[in-house]
């Protein structure tokens, strides 16, 4: 068994966000108490109805979670910082921080004999074989430090689990459903529907339902993590289709304008480059289009499936993540 006292207790860092809070509430579900960290406590609309515990605090700060932590028979880290920005003058601080937290975390953890899930990112994975993939994804990593921090942090958190740390590293897909937060201007299905997305590039992606993942998440950690690392996809859809598909749900017209992943790429980084130049922040930052174009088709991982089954429908998680934006009035 994982816990080490009769009512298991885990603490879910990030448990306000998208990802998190879905892992939180599947937690939850299953028998957990669960603590949602976040940096603020103040209730959110996607922990409504459920008995999480919503605390906030700079997880930065070991003193600010070793509480926390020392209370927990699991921790789940779904709060990984990472730059937004292509040009930002902190992105080697914030790189050498992240990985800094991610060291810090899991010392406590260990200390603590809890067990600890790092929530990581496709983007990390070996790329299917090819002289072309592999030199796209070698440009991307050059171009914006998300991808080198992400496999920084990853390293970390690996060298831990060699060492003796129990838990395992969940690398998903790009992720939809419900129980996002974003700004609207963030979030890729309300600024779709209100016609704010201008056009669309021709590039296949791999969607997964947040909820899959939460469902992945609770499995490991019930099977005492059978493995140490877990890719979670789920569909392939080109993102003209995936974009037709949530405007049929909302009831509008996609976008006309269809061009090549790298011709959007390159016009967005060149955008947000010209305004870095006159110290300004773009308002259409590159990172989103840098991720579209590291995505690819893929199957549900044989871990994956063992634990919790087969994705959901994509049908079903377009609909639900349409009804939640509805929810929340951000379409």
């Amino acid at each position: 068994m994982i816990a080490r006292k009769e009512q298991k207790r885990a603490l879910v860092l990030g448990g306000t966000g998208h990802i998190g809070s879905a892992i939180a509430r599947k937690l939850a579900t299953d028998g957990w108490t669960v603590t949602a960290a976040g940096r603020s406590a103040e209730p959110r609309p996607n922990l409504e109805g459920t008995k999480v515990k919503i605390v906030g605090g700079d997880d930065h700060q070991p003193a600010a979670v070793a509480g926390w932590i020392a209370d927990a028979d699991l921790v789940v880290d779904a709060a990984t910082p990472y730059p937004l920005w292509l040009h930002d003058r902190d992105r080697v601080r914030i790189v050498a921080n992240a990985v800094t937290r991610a060291r810090h975390l899991t010392a406590m953890t260990a200390r603590s004999g809890a067990a600890f899930v790092h929530i990581s990112s496709f983007t990390t994975l070996p790329r299917p074989k090819g002289p072309i993939a592999q030199l796209s994804q070698g440009i991307l990593q050059g171009l914006h430090s998300y991808f080198d921090l992400k496999a920084k942090v990853e390293a970390a958190v690996r060298g831990a689990l060699r060492d003796g740390l129990r838990g395992c590293v969940v690398n998903p897909a790009t992720c939809f459903g419900p129980y996002d937060l974003k700004p609207m201007e963030h979030a890729f299905i309300p600024m779709l529907l209100a016609g704010k997305v201008g056009g669309l590039v021709r590039h296949d992606l791999n969607v997964v339902d947040v909820r899959d993942v939460a469902a992945v998440v609770s499995a490991a950690c019930a099977q005492d993590f059978p493995t140490s690392q877990i890719p979670v996809f789920g569909h392939t859809v080109s993102l003209p289709e995936l974009a037709t598909r949530i405007c049929q749900l909302g009831g509008v017209n996609p976008p006309r304008l269809q061009v090549p992943s790298l011709m959007g790429l390159a016009s967005l980084y060149w955008v947000e480059t010209a305004y870095a130049v006159a110290g300004r922040k773009s308002p259409w930052p590159s990172l989103p289009m840098m991720l579209v174009r590291a995505s690819y088709a893929a199957a549900p991982s044989a871990a994956q499936i063992s634990l919790a089954g087969h994705p959901r429908p994509l049908a079903d998680t377009l609909q639900d993540a349409v009804a939640w934006y509805r929810k929340i009035n951000r379409v």
